[in-house]
């Protein structure tokens, strides 16, 4: 069934935001028994806004003005988010990965362990805020200092029913028929039940999270029909994709794992290795790890399991190694295959750059003013405290 929209002529969204969008800010209005009130949400308005007005291409000039308003508001609370983040020494990693990763498939599971045991021993798990293996982060960050059963079961409820998988018809909700707007309810009515358990989940831990259980999501409306849930504890939604993957991958010190993606996991691969590979050397600036979870997805030339591989080890070999870029040694070091998740918590510790290291790092995104000193015993203090 088809229902016609208006023009969204004022801006959904407060274009001067003065710190990040919490955890359940963005669905604002979600009602967990109406289904059309996924559309009703702050996120959805703002993506409906941003398509009307055309997207990158702005139509009106206020409608820009806002939204680069809104974008530079929320840079400086992520810049304020870190810095007290990284003074309290809790160091930021990447965990980047496919948004159409099966909720209880074997990699979304591995990928919730993984940023479990992260944010356990002290870092502060960032995603790019999507469905999949980005969700399966943030469950994990929420499930930090919880038991490994409590996570499973958590992941069980969400795989439970035919939803498990993220609805086909995200991108036919919201279209434009001529000079009208108007949205699917059918197709809101999937996405509906598939945000429904994820939202019950996050309310029920909504009271008994930590600064243990934070972790960041940096979305954007150029994905906007992709749902956003409230796993993440901070939300840095932007309009613009360009800024959002830049301060994405660059504010993630400590490196980054990637699980099983596509499309735009394969960019912020690449998009990675080049500010590896132009990182300023004379500054002893240091390599950050690349770890790529599934050794077999990552390395395979072809697929005799008859699954998709994506073979990149062998090209960034040649861009690192080929190149006099790095010894074969630096490379064997940082740019690792990983199969579990022990294993990448360990790597991430034993690679992790210095204090004063990731301070400058987090400067050339205009993060200044954090005591090195300071962060580098409490980064001491939180690892010790999982050794134990």
């Amino acid at each position: 069934m088809i229902k016609t929209i208006d023009l969204i002529t004022t801006p959904p969204f407060n274009p001067i935001h003065d710190k990040l969008y919490g955890q359940f800010e963005l669905i604002q209005n979600f009602d967990p028994d109406n289904t059309l009130s996924v559309t009703s949400t702050v996120d959805y308005q703002s993506f409906i806004y941003f398509e009307q007005q055309g997207r990158t291409t702005v139509s009106d000039p206020y409608a820009g003005m806002m939204e680069a308003l809104h974008d530079a508001s929320i840079g400086r609370g992520l810049n304020s988010f870190l810095a007290a983040e990284v003074q309290a020494g809790r160091r930021p990693v990447g965990i980047m990965g496919g948004h159409r990763e099966p909720r209880g498939s074997k990699t979304y599971r591995e990928v919730a362990r993984i940023a479990q045991q992260l944010s356990e021993t002290g870092f502060i798990v960032a995603t790019g805020g999507g469905p999949g293996c980005m969700e399966a982060a943030h469950l994990g960050a929420l499930y930090a200092g919880r038991t490994k059963d409590s996570l499973t079961t958590a992941i069980d409820r969400l795989a439970d029913g035919p939803f498990a998988e993220l609805p086909k018809h995200m991108t036919e909700i919201l279209s434009k028929e001529g000079p009208s707007w108007t949205i699917n309810r059918d197709f809101v009515s999937e996405l509906h039940a598939w945000m429904l358990p994820a939202w019950k989940i996050a309310q029920e831990l909504k009271n008994q999270l930590t600064p243990l259980n934070h972790s960041l999501a940096v979305p954007t409306w150029h994905f906007g029909h992709e749902p956003y849930i409230p796993f993440a504890t901070h939300i840095a939604k932007y309009f613009l994709n360009s800024i959002r993957e830049d301060v994405l991958l660059t504010l993630a010190s400590c490196g980054i794992v990637y699980s099983e993606g596509r499309g735009g996991t394969i960019q912020e691969v690449f998009q990675d290795a080049a500010q590896i590979y132009y990182r300023d050397k004379k500054k002893n600036a240091p390599i950050t790890s690349m770890l790529f979870l599934d050794s077999k997805f990552w390395t395979l030339p072809e697929a005799p399991d008859d699954k998709l591989h994506m073979p990149v080890m062998n090209l960034l070999r040649q861009l690192f190694v080929g190149t006099k870029n790095m010894t074969e040694e630096e490379f064997k070091r940082y740019i690792r295959l990983v199969d579990d998740a022990e294993e990448v918590v360990k790597v991430i510790i034993q690679n992790a750059p210095s204090a004063s290291q990731v301070v400058h790092k987090l400067a050339e995104i205009g993060i200044n003013n954090i005591d090195s000193d300071l962060v580098s015993e409490r980064a001491e203090t939180l690892v010790s405290q999982r050794r134990k």
